[in-house]
């Protein structure tokens, strides 16, 4: 009996303690957001009535955003014009060469306002033409393409020196070498010579078709990619195969390994533009970006010549180019970046740049292999 009733005192006490805790909880928590919401007001009224010192403004730093500069560059560029006094010559129609030619420099010079123009070689057909004859030729179809309002650039080509020396293509063409480099812009463009017999003498005169680099020449070529510049090297043989007239891909330089060897050691060259195959085409190897526009007179395309809009970040040296072939009814493009000095690159857009019916090579079709070219 005892313990029960010490039990039921127990029992009173705690629940005598609970109320009088929670009393005091409730009591803590309205006291608690009265002085919150007191502290809210204050705060409020007196940061209304601050105004920012200008000497407060000045200490706040500047969120500065960093651009990148980009410099642009624009070139033309014109090939294979083949002008001759033939209504035609198999698949060129070489009487033309003038007229095309007109177009493309009144577009370049009222449409697309490049920097410098660049000419590809073979601007004559001189094949069993006399000498007099082939410099009347060379003579006439350059007063057209002097008519640029841009400075001008000349690669030699083989139907050039069918007839004529090399000596003499520079008389007529009133160039101070047979290559050439030069800085424009952020850029450098190097003008390669593929004219060479193997033993490194001179072409000329003389009835050919495949280019050849000599050790010369090689060696000029790399002391001309010595450069922080990003380059494109112009070139009438391209270092790689391409389309022939047959539809068939061809090797267009004898030793193109050796030129892509040099290329690719220097890690600056964005491209490669060269001519002499009737058909364009593109390819990229290694980094670098090949084109090879088609011939001017050729009759499937006839008029074709190209442009390049050229960018490049400096800070970051990245560069890129817009390529597109203009003129015998086709307006293909093809965008290409390279990162310099290193195999970085992206394609954007990658048009067929040549005709349905080119037919990819076989063994049989070339002796030549790829280890071999």
């Amino acid at each position: 009996m005892k313990l029960l009733q010490t039990m039921k005192h127990k029992v009173k006490d705690f629940i005598k303690y609970r109320k009088y805790n929670w009393k005091i909880l409730v009591g803590a928590f309205f006291s608690g957001a009265l002085v919150f919401y007191i502290g809210i007001i204050g705060w409020i009224y007196f940061f209304d009535k601050q105004e920012i010192s200008p000497q407060a403004v000045s200490a706040i730093p500047e969120q500065k955003t960093e651009t990148v500069e980009i410099s642009s560059l624009r070139i033309g560029f014109t090939t294979d014009w083949e002008y001759g006094y033939r209504k035609r010559m198999k698949h060129k129609l070489t009487l033309q060469a003038l007229s095309a030619l007109e177009e493309a420099v009144t577009y370049l010079n009222n449409v697309f306002h490049p920097d410098i123009v660049v000419g590809g070689g073979d601007y004559i057909e001189s094949t069993g033409v006399k000498p007099e004859r082939a410099k009347e030729q060379l003579s006439q179809i350059n007063a057209v393409f002097q008519k640029l309002s841009a400075p001008r650039l000349y690669a030699l080509g083989n139907h050039d020196l069918r007839s004529l020396t090399k000596a003499d293509v520079r008389e007529v063409l009133g160039l101070e070498d047979n290559h050439t480099f030069r800085d424009i812009g952020d850029w450098r463009l190097v003008v390669l010579d593929t004219n060479f017999n193997k033993d490194g003498s001179d072409r000329g005169a003389k009835q050919y078709v495949t280019g050849f680099a000599s050790d010369a020449e090689l060696e000029w070529l790399a002391s001309a990619l010595q450069t922080e510049r990003p380059v494109l090297v112009f070139s009438h043989h391209s270092p790689v195969m391409s389309p022939s007239a047959s539809g068939v891909f061809s090797v267009n330089i004898v030793n193109a390994a050796a030129v892509r060897r040099v290329l690719e050691k220097a890690g600056n060259v964005v491209g490669v533009i060269s001519g002499h195959s009737p058909y364009g085409y593109a390819e990229e190897r290694n980094g670098i970006h090949y084109f090879v526009v088609d011939t001017l007179v050729n009759e499937p395309v006839l008029g074709t010549f190209a442009t390049l809009e050229l960018r490049y970040a400096k800070e970051i040296r990245e560069a890129e180019i817009l390529f597109r072939r203009v003129g015998g009814k086709q307006r293909s493009f093809q965008v290409v970046d390279r990162k310099l000095d290193t195999l970085e690159n992206e394609q954007d857009g990658l048009p067929e740049l040549f005709p349905d019916e080119v037919l990819l090579p076989t063994a049989d079709d070339d002796q030549n292999t790829e280890a071999e070219y």
